[in-house]
């Protein structure tokens, strides 16, 4: 997605500039990009950016002694917020670091990425928010230092090492992302939250400045707590909007409570453009609808309507433009962002909204309020609560087995060694999750970032601030989102009348009520198997409660079969070796008869082909570097 990137030459009278050209090439998928790139002796710094406050004044500046580039949004100095649109906003950091050094990060807050290049001693160092959800990556070996806010950055570099990382592919297949800071890419590495990657001219030091500590307050009020969070999401929205701002917005809105939430924060504002995605008659639609009406917003209310061909139509691009990280699903968020228009618009989701505030939803319960001493217990409940146990189980299906026994090894270790990170928290229920907010979480986002290439894109409940609240409430009262349905109840009653999608029900109804409904909708989907199995797909109820039936609607889609079954059918032939082809042609058989359970799966596989096609087979050659002063 758009961001910060930099070529630097081990050696001084090396020129980067080439491989930092190839870099802003596989960088700039759209014309209409802003961009800056600023040669500095033997580095090469640069940007992309589709935010409408984008100025290379305003996020580059220079003395003397060092260089700054900045990317990112809702930023805070000392705590108090910085607009987006704050001129000179490069300078002031800049003038930061001059004066307090290395320690001033510690005043910066805020969703981002920034490099600092020290004309005094050489240094480049590489800076994000607490975070991290802001996407950067760094590789460096004897000739080079690169950094880029995409995998593909790196393929700009001739010797770039080309081979995947066995893990990260590991952890994929059993789980949708790597976990850590590994990536596909074998020697590119993530930025980890508040990390802080120095290169030095010799080598690259990594060191953590902060690390997420819980420390309950205990026995504060309920009114109390609510009255804090219902701040903290105002000043959430409102430090990534400046006030002045009466452009264009682009809002989500589903069923759900976190878009309805962020709706309520900016729906005064001029310019809002507000979109329910999905098919007419489902559930989701419906409640979006209605919410609207509550809001005032109706008239600017429209569905954009899914069409199955997306899939099959964006499904290579998809995979291109997240590198990897997510599957061909988000082939879909492609059309809808075409459907949409483009250009520096700003583009506002609720994406992990409580999760990253004020609940921890069904994945906690009485039995998380404790402290696990015993490791093996310890590292069985990691790899259940995370899936990769289940996920990697599916491998002898689709592999050779010394391949699948590997694989499903080396996904476990990783998911196993990522959960260290998170170990200082005394509840085995905060380390679960601290372990998927910085892990899955953190790479769920690259789900959305797809609209990143598009818009700018803005996370109001990816927030330092309200995580800091999260860290301040006791476990037992993140349960079940208590707080956060307490919110609405007693703050929001006009929305929390407007039926939740999830349950079905109003946030007022009894939970005998919501009960049934659940269950009701349980016996459907089961009886619904039955039928799919009995009649081999031929009969397949529809679930409105769906944005869509993806699998068995997929399957029905030509355009998307052709795709689909164009790369299974071949699963060698970019080079991926790890795949048995009469494992895969059985499941794809099973697929359509009816097995759609076998989707995600196949959809795993699928998007694991194409990558390999796409950056190790297929990719660009690479850029050398050139003499300094050369013409």
């Amino acid at each position: 997605m758009p961001g910060i990137f930099g070529a630097v030459a081990a050696r001084s009278d090396r020129d980067p500039a080439p491989v930092a050209a190839a870099m802003l090439d596989l960088l700039r998928h759209r014309d209409w990009y802003r961009t800056l790139l600023r040669r500095d002796g033997h580095r090469v710094l640069g940007a992309t950016s589709t935010s409408p406050w984008f100025s290379e004044a305003d996020r580059l500046a220079e003395t003397p002694q060092a260089l700054l580039l900045v990317d990112g949004t809702a930023f805070t100095l000392d705590g108090v917020p910085l607009p987006d649109d704050t001129p000179g906003l490069a300078r002031r950091l800049l003038d930061l670091y001059l004066a307090d050094g290395d320690g001033f990060i510690d005043r910066i807050g805020g969703h981002f990425n920034l490099v600092v290049a020290d004309r005094r001693d050489g240094r480049v160092q590489l800076l994000n928010d607490k975070l991290g959800f802001a996407h950067l990556y760094w590789y460096a070996d004897d000739e080079v230092f690169l950094f880029g806010p995409e995998l593909k950055t790196f393929l700009a570099w001739r010797g770039l090492p080309r081979r995947v990382d066995a893990a990260s592919a590991a952890t994929f297949l059993a789980k949708e992302c790597p976990y850590g800071r590994a990536t596909l890419l074998q020697g590119v590495t993530m930025l980890g939250p508040a990390e802080r990657v120095v290169w030095d001219g010799c080598g690259v030091t990594v060191t953590r400045r902060w690390r997420a500590e819980p420390r309950p307050e205990e026995g504060r009020a309920r009114d109390d707590l609510l009255d804090e969070a219902e701040a903290l999401y105002a000043r959430a929205s409102a430090k990534r909007l400046p006030a002045g701002y009466d452009g264009r917005i682009v809002v989500a809105l589903s069923g759900g409570l976190d878009s309805r939430l962020l709706l309520h924060q900016v729906k005064d504002r001029a310019g809002l453009d507000l979109f329910t995605h999905g098919q007419p008659d489902c559930s989701e639609v419906a409640i979006a609808r209605r919410t609207a009406e509550v809001l005032g917003l109706r008239d600017r209310h429209r569905l954009i309507e899914i069409d199955p061909a997306w899939a099959g139509r964006h499904a290579r691009r998809a995979v291109w433009l997240n590198d990897g990280q997510m599957n061909l699903r988000n082939a879909t968020l492609i059309g809808i962002s075409e459907a949409l228009g483009d250009g520096p618009v700003p583009f506002c989701n609720g994406i992990l909204g409580p999760y990253l505030s004020i609940g921890t939803g069904h994945f906690c319960g009485e039995d998380d309020l404790r402290s696990i001493a015993d490791e093996d217990e310890l590292r069985r409940r990691v790899l259940d609560f995370s899936g990769v146990a289940s996920g990697s189980a599916g491998f002898a299906a689709i592999m050779k087995p010394d391949a699948a026994e590997e694989l499903r090894r080396l996904a476990r270790e990783q998911v196993w060694d990522a959960f260290a990170d998170w170990r200082h928290a005394p509840l085995f229920g905060d380390q679960k999750m601290l372990h998927m907010h910085f892990n899955l979480g953190r790479r769920m986002q690259a789900s959305v970032d797809v609209h990143k290439f598009f818009f700018h894109d803005l996370l109001p409940f990816v927030d330092e601030d309200l995580f800091d609240f999260w860290l301040r409430l006791p476990l037992r009262t993140k349960f079940e989102n208590e707080l956060y349905l307490d919110l609405y109840r007693t703050r929001l009653t006009s929305l929390a009348r407007v039926p939740w999608s999830r349950t079905g029900h109003d946030l007022f109804a009894s939970q005998e009520a919501v009960r049934r409904t659940v269950e009701r909708r349980r016996r459907v989907l089961r009886l619904n198997r039955r039928l799919r199995r009995l009649t081999r797909g031929r009969v397949n109820l529809r679930d409105r409660h769906a944005y869509n039936d993806r699998p068995a609607w997929l399957r029905r889609n030509q355009e998307f079969r052709r795709e689909f079954h164009g790369v299974l059918s071949d699963v060698r032939a970019t080079g991926c070796d790890w795949f048995d082809q009469s494992g895969v042609d059985a499941l794809r058989a099973e697929l359509d008869r009816g097995a759609d359970w076998h989707f995600h799966a196949l959809a795993q596989v699928y998007t694991t082909v194409v990558w390999h096609g796409q950056f190790l087979r297929d990719a660009p050659p690479g850029r050398e570097l050139a003499p300094l002063g050369a013409a």
